[in-house]
């Protein structure tokens, strides 16, 4: 099992928790500190931390986690760096970093090293030509010497597919780090079976380059931001660019059992919420995620992920819908979202785990629920000329509901949905006629609130304020 994704820097996902992003501290809804958009305060992290090239000097032995663990032991390749267009990619050829010297041109430049080329641009051709997204940041002649983005290829193995790193030394004079960072690629030098077992070599190498090569294009965008909104967004990016491979699904199969867990959480679930991202460029576009990147380093307050997505869904929609109305469609979506609805390949998706039945008749449930997060529960209607649910939710918190029937199976069905969402919580109805015809009946309960009160410098997150509040649910059979 590979639970660590590729972006770890050769640390797990505890420690990067404890060096991931750290806005300042803001309240999102009343009135938060701006920042100065091209700077970070002297409170905050890039959402990957800075690490030190593998070509430059190693850290102290006794540095915990050594801050550059894969560094080379010994002088690069005679011919290394070989360089493309837009990339450099670095090598040694001896010690365990080598990768395999085979070189079927006798150009010097061993084949693996060129299939990795070869990868990259082709990465950047979808990534930035076809989709837009701006090109990196430079990195000067830092590396190869060019301006290109350097991957350097080491002996990583088993938990670790690859990383980016933003370069450190990049802080202004008054120790200031810019919003926007030039980085670099390190990437396993083989993809063995035997260290990544149950995956195919080349399709490890061509979804890490198109994951890890995203996050090089958000460090150029806002390196500030929060970390489930980077990962989710190159999860989501790996898709784009090889369609076929369907990587990120294992991601979406643990996602499906983490219904309390909030969207906005640094966790393993950030990888599976590509399938958010996924509805939202399914509703607005494919340049619905580079939008939001182009615009996160101009929102209040700076690396307030939550916000980013707001103004972008404001933006695409003209004003006519906001994060929390999109957030319970997209639930509502998820609940049959195997007949295809909302998602592209969602046919490939596990069906949805339902968390408990709503009882038809005069009582209630009550369930406390995270912010952005929603329980999906079965609703037993055979029939009556209709069903009917009731939801309190409380007062402030953007809420939602919705009833999902589906006709016919899985796959080859269709859904009727209706759905009543509120920004400020109290009572919500929906209303589905004739229940009989459906196949299955869900009512969604949906909190879709996210506002918060500053950051949390031990926790290293935001203070959400709409966590484990209550909401009642009730519904009866229309005779």
């Amino acid at each position: 099992m590979r639970d660590r994704r590729r972006h770890l820097a050769g640390i797990s996902v505890a420690a990067l928790l404890a060096l991931a992003a750290m806005p300042s501290a803001a309240s999102a809804a009343q009135g938060l500190a701006d920042a100065v958009p091209s700077l970070a305060s002297p409170s905050q992290k890039p959402f990957i931390v800075p690490q030190p090239r593998p070509t430059e000097t190693r850290g102290r032995p006794t540095d915990d986690p050594d801050p550059n663990r894969n560094a080379y032991s010994v002088p690069q390749a005679p011919r290394s760096p070989a360089c493309g267009p837009n990339f450099c990619v670095h090598w040694v050829a001896e010690g365990l970093d080598a990768p395999s010297l085979k070189d079927s041109n006798g150009d010097g430049v061993p084949d693996y090293v060129e299939a990795v080329l070869g990868v990259a641009e082709h990465v950047h051709s979808v990534e930035n030509d076809k989709l837009g997204w701006r090109e990196p940041k430079s990195d000067g002649h830092t590396g190869g010497g060019n301006g290109k983005t350097d991957i350097y290829l080491s002996q990583i193995g088993g938990e670790l597919f690859g990383y980016a790193a933003p370069d450190r030394g990049q802080a202004t004079r008054q120790h200031q780090i810019p919003r926007r960072l030039h980085g670099y690629l390190v990437l396993d030098n083989d993809y063995s079976a035997f260290e990544f077992p149950g995956t195919k070599p080349l399709s490890d190498l061509e979804v890490t380059v198109a994951h890890e090569y995203n996050h090089i294009l958000q460090f150029g965008y806002d390196a500030f931001q929060d970390p489930w909104f980077a990962e989710s967004s190159a999860t989501w990016m790996e898709d784009q660019v090889y369609n076929g491979i369907d990587d990120y699904l294992r991601y979406v199969g643990r996602w499906i059992h983490r219904f309390d867990t909030p969207l906005t959480t640094s966790s393993i679930k950030e990888y599976g919420s590509a399938v958010w991202n996924e509805w939202l460029a399914r509703r607005y576009g494919l340049s619905f995620v580079r939008r939001a990147w182009a615009r996160a380093i101009h929102t209040r307050p700076g690396g307030f992920s939550i916000n980013v997505y707001e103004g972008a869904i404001g933006a695409a929609s003209a004003g006519g819908s906001d994060l929390g109305h999109d957030f319970t469609r997209f639930a509502a979506d998820v609940a049959e979202w195997r007949t295809g609805k909302g998602f592209r390949e969602s046919r490939l998706y596990p069906d949805m785990p339902r968390q408990g039945r709503l009882p038809l008749g005069p009582a209630h449930l009550t369930r406390l629920l995270n912010h952005t997060t929603f329980e999906l529960l079965g609703v037993p209607a055979h029939g009556g000329r209709a069903v009917v649910v009731h939801a309190v939710a409380p007062g402030g918190v953007a809420s939602g509901l919705a009833l999902v029937g589906r006709i016919g199976s899985e796959k080859h069905g269709h859904t009727i949905s209706r759905v009543d969402y509120s920004q400020s919580g109290g009572k919500l109805r929906v209303r589905l006629p004739d229940p009989r015809r459906f196949s299955r009946i869900t009512a969604v309960l949906v909190n879709a609130g996210a506002s918060a009160s500053g950051y949390n410098a031990r926790r290293l997150d935001w203070r959400y304020l709409t966590d484990r509040v209550p909401y009642e649910i009730s519904g009866r059979i229309v005779r």
